[in-house]
């Protein structure tokens, strides 16, 4: 692991680790894998799914699901994203990226969604209970090293694409999403993504649909 010391205006220095491993450990390769003829949506968000334009699509929005069903990706296959990267990194593809899905509030019309697995805490690596969502029901996950690999080859592959330039939260996109996707997703993804590709975040305060700007304890180092 490589310590990195990273200055952002208006919000001081940034502790982030940039991982060695290769994707190559990963299922697939580290490739992502196309599982759009299984997914399925629920009856409720197929009522608000609609089409739009592949111009449209700009940024990605990250998510965790508050639950871990294990690796296997037949259980994730009615999970309302566009991709998930489960616990041992796999990363599988469910929408086509001009259907706009009903994932993200209010940045739903520009952005594609990934979800994380697992039911992640509210302070980078806290194992205190209190630190989850429902831990008695959901569990209290960490996010896994192999992960952290998966979501940083998506943002990778999709940035070859050459339509990526803005990466957001989705507590920034609507409101009771305050941990979503917690501080560990949005440092090893969100913030290894805006210093590798200089992707955009709307900036300090930023937030749509009654959402929530990205809190300060997000970028710091871990308590």
């Amino acid at each position: 692991m490589i310590p990195l010391w990273i200055p952002v205006v208006g919000l001081g220095a940034l502790w982030l680790t940039l991982s060695k491993r290769s994707g190559s450990n990963l299922p697939g390769g580290g490739k992502i894998v196309d599982r759009r003829k299984h997914a399925r949506l629920t009856d409720d968000a197929a009522s608000h799914t609609r089409t739009r334009k592949a111009s449209d699509v700009r940024a990605l929005v990250l998510h965790q699901m508050g639950f871990s069903r294990g690796n296997d990706p037949k259980r994730y296959d009615g999970v309302t994203a566009h991709y998930v990267v489960l616990p041992d990194g796999g990363i599988y593809w469910l929408h086509d990226h001009t259907t706009r899905l009903p994932a993200s509030g209010g940045l739903n019309s520009e952005s594609v969604a990934v979800e994380f697995a697992g039911n992640l805490p509210s302070r980078a690596g806290s194992t205190n209970p209190d630190a989850f969502w429902g831990a008695d029901k959901f569990g209290m996950d960490q996010l896994e090293p192999a992960q952290i690999e998966g979501g940083r080859a998506l943002v990778d592959a999709l940035r070859r694409q050459g339509w990526l330039t803005h990466i957001y939260a989705h507590r920034q996109g609507g409101p009771n999403r305050e941990n979503d996707p917690g501080p560990d997703v949005w440092r090893e993804v969100g913030m290894w993504a805006i210093r590798k590709y200089g992707l955009q975040w709307g900036g300090e305060g930023f937030a749509v649909n009654k959402g929530k700007p990205i809190p300060a304890h997000w970028w710091g180092a871990v308590a």
